[in-house]
This record gives structure tokens, sequence and C-alpha cells, in this order.
């Protein structure tokens, strides 16, 4: 019996080992991360897609530099993403019996100007400390700027934080200040400094080898050029151009911000996190406890948390640098991880989330389906594939609506009874959805259109 049920485990372990996402679906997500990237103007991105049971699918888009694509073994600066790796650290000293997250900070952090010793490490981990944000100190960016290739120790920030916002647990208020003081703590709990920490307590256990604390730590993978609007050019400039070094950029940043990873490493880190493999499950639902922020949106211990997603409850953190912007998402339905990184600052957080995430998650449901009155004798879309214009033919008032992969709302007209041309002039190339609607707001024709 015992023979049996080990035989079954080793059959069950080859089959994940070697579990493969479909080859249409690997199709669907390029054909997404191409045409969404394409839309935004994103210079380059390196995605990541993991499916449980299935596999994880990597792709890629754009470029380093002229001539030199992103490949997705290139490391990429994750920004705040950080944040959900530096409480999950604190988590784990927490079961390991180093530190309660209800702890005043005082015990560790003294005579600090502007820091309150009775913040518990919970408030800091959650944003409710009312700690400034150092990043926001009007000194900080021309202290970056002085001497670009300087490593900052965090001590040395400390100078950067102003007067509190409010009373410890009395409001909310996003701040890097929170995360410093969190990785001095750890510094200090384990007597070591936090980039070993970190590698000791999660990157080597979890296999983690593409991460690392950047600049203590060396990446192990090519870095791309990085571009930048704010190198005083309204358009996108390789930080290389203008002698542009991530050094102190990321020393600066330190705690609060400065891991680099690749795309596949950072959903193999939320695939880990999220199913318990790194913390336990008591831990887990401390980090899942949310405060609520407003708009179905809230934030827990280093994570966000997103009621509806796609119509999926979802848990996520994103990041942002000079340079780099980065999403990542754990559907807590499916357990499907997707990280989506980039080497440029000229698309929003939120359009890397609505529109690029957004739009490789819905693939991971399924085919978007379409309605069965499709085959509507008394509705006709022709032709499709469609170019300057579609014609579409209807015995009834209608509306019609057309969105992106992304789900975005591209064009929209009011149809009349007979035939209508649409015209597709501005339209870009790609794969479109077509709804008509009644007057009753009702769905009375669905389907795929492509334009060419």
């Amino acid at each position: 019996m015992r023979k049996l049920i080990l035989s079954l485990l080793l059959t069950c372990a080859l089959t994940n080992a070697f579990a493969q996402i479909s080859p249409d679906l690997q199709a669907r997500l390029q054909f997404v991360l191409d045409s969404v990237c394409a839309e935004y103007n994103i210079k380059g991105a390196s995605a990541a897609v993991l499916i449980p049971q299935q596999g994880t699918w990597t792709g890629t888009y754009g470029e380093s530099h002229a001539g030199v694509p992103i490949t997705d073994d290139m490391h990429f600066g994750i920004g705040s993403n950080t944040k959900t790796f530096v409480s999950t650290l604190m988590l784990k000293l927490q079961e390991n019996g180093l530190l309660d997250l209800d702890d005043t900070i005082g015990t560790w952090i003294q005579g600090v100007a502007n820091v309150n010793g009775q913040i518990t490490i919970r408030q800091m981990l959650n944003h409710t400390s009312g700690l400034y944000s150092f990043t926001n100190h009007p000194n900080f960016g021309p202290s970056v700027n002085a001497d670009v290739t300087a490593i900052w120790q965090p001590e040395s920030i400390l100078q950067f934080i102003n007067a509190p916002l409010f009373a410890p647990g009395t409001d909310w208020s996003y701040s890097n200040t929170n995360y410093l003081l969190a990785g001095l703590i750890i510094k200090d709990v384990l007597g070591t400094s936090f980039h070993q920490a970190l590698r000791d307590s999660i990157l080597d256990p979890q296999a983690l080898s593409n991460t690392s604390f950047f600049p203590f730590e060396t990446p192990s993978g090519t870095i791309p050029h990085a571009w930048s609007k704010y190198f005083g050019a309204p358009y996108l400039v390789d930080g290389i151009d203008v002698g542009w070094e991530h050094t102190a950029n990321f020393s600066m940043a330190g705690t609060a911000g400065a891991i680099m990873s690749t795309a596949e490493d950072n959903v193999k880190f939320w695939d880990k996190l999220m199913s318990g493999a790194i913390i336990s499950n008591t831990s887990l639902d401390e980090m899942k406890q949310t405060l609520n922020l407003g708009g179905g949106v809230g934030y827990g211990l280093g994570v966000f948390r997103r009621a509806s997603f796609n119509g999926h409850l979802v848990y996520n953190h994103g990041g942002t640098n000079v340079c780099w912007i980065n999403e990542n998402i754990y559907d807590d339905v499916t357990g499907t991880c997707i990280s989506v990184l980039t080497n440029q600052d000229s698309v929003s957080n939120n359009i890397l989330l609505t529109r690029v995430v957004a739009a490789l998650h819905l693939q991971t449901l399924g085919p978007l389906s379409v309605t069965e009155k499709n085959t509507n004798a008394d509705i006709t879309v022709y032709p499709n594939p469609a170019h300057n214009e579609v014609n579409i033919s209807t015995d009834e008032r209608l509306a019609m609506e057309l969105t992106d992969i992304s789900g975005k709302k591209v064009l929209s007209a009011e149809l009349k009874k007979g035939n209508n041309n649409i015209s597709l002039n501005g339209t870009s190339a790609g794969l479109y959805f077509i709804q008509l609607l009644d007057r009753n707001n009702q769905i009375v024709y669905s389907d795929k259109l492509s334009v060419y």
C-alpha cells in the first residue's frame, strides 16, 4: 500500500512538472500582450502567467534598446512589489517567535526625528502609521541626482522623514518610510543585512535564483536598458544615454522598492506565498486582513485586495521607480498568478493593471464567449475581417459597442433599422469584440471582429 501511495505521488509530481499551458492559450496570451503593449506605446515588457496544474507561460514584447529585444531572462526593477517580500519576511519572524506584529517599533527604532516609537509593526505594514513618506521630501530627488552611482545605507535616508501626517492608527496613507523602517527592524532582529535575511529566509529556500536586492546584490542576469520620461524630455529617453545609474535610486528605495526579478520568478513567488509554501495559513490570513480603501479595494500587510477583477477576487501589488513600472496579481478563485514588468515609466500603474494584466487574466478564464444569437438571421455583420468599415444590417434600432481585448470601449454607435455602414478609420489592426444591445440594454448579438 505504501509503495502504491508513493507511486501515485510520484506520478502526480511528474504530471505537474511537465504540465503545459495549451498552445492555443499561449498564442492568445502573446497576441494580447503584443496588442495591448502596442496600443499604449510600452517600450518593453516581460510577462509571466502561472496557472495551477497547467504550467507557466512567459512572453515578451518590445526592446531593451535598438536591435536588442526583451528576453524573458532579463531582470527588471519591481519597485514596491518589494513590500510584499518585506511583509512576508516580517510574518516569518513572528512565526519564529522573534517579534510580534503588535510590538511597538520603539524597541528597535529610537532617536529618529518624526518617528513615534509607539507605532506598531502592523501599523507600518498596513500604512496606518501616519509616517511621512521619505520619497516625498523636497531634497530626496536632488540627493539621488547628486551622485547616481552612490550606494545609500538605510540609516542615511532617515533624514528625509518629515513630520507625521496623523496619529498612528487613525487614518491610512501609503508611505515608503514604513517599509524603510521595517527593513531596519529585520536587520536588527536577525543581526544580518536585509538582503542576506531575504535570501536565507525566502529566496534560496524557494529557489528564486533570479531575484535579488539591488545594488547590495548583483542580479544573476542581464538588466535591460531602462527608459524614462523624467530626463528632461516629453518622450522616453534611454537612461544610459544620459548617464543614469540605478545604484543611488535603488539603494535609496531600499526595502521599500529595491528588488530586481524576472517575471517568471515573480509569479513563482506569488504562487508560493499565496499557496502557503512560504508562510503558514495563519500568517497568510493576517496578511489578507485588509482595511477598506473604497471602491472595492483594500490594503492588508504588503498586499492590495481587489474585490472584483474581471469578476474575481484578487490580491496584488505593483511597483514604480524611475524607468520601471510593474503590476502583479494572484487570483484567489483560480490560483492564477500574473506578472508584467516593464523597462519604462511612460504608462501608469493603473493602465498596466487594468489594461495589460487584466487582458491577460481574461484569457486565463477561458475563450471569451459569444451569445447564441450570433446566428440571428435578422442581424448580419460583414465583412469579418474588416478594414475601413463594417456593415451591420438589423431589423430594429440597436446600440453597437466595440471593445478591445482589454475590455476598453473603442467605438460606439446608434444603429437604425436596415443597413448601417460603420467607419473603422482610426481603429488599429487587431482583435475586437462587437456587441449589439437593444433598447433594454440587453445583448442581442456578440461576436469577435478582426480588423486589419
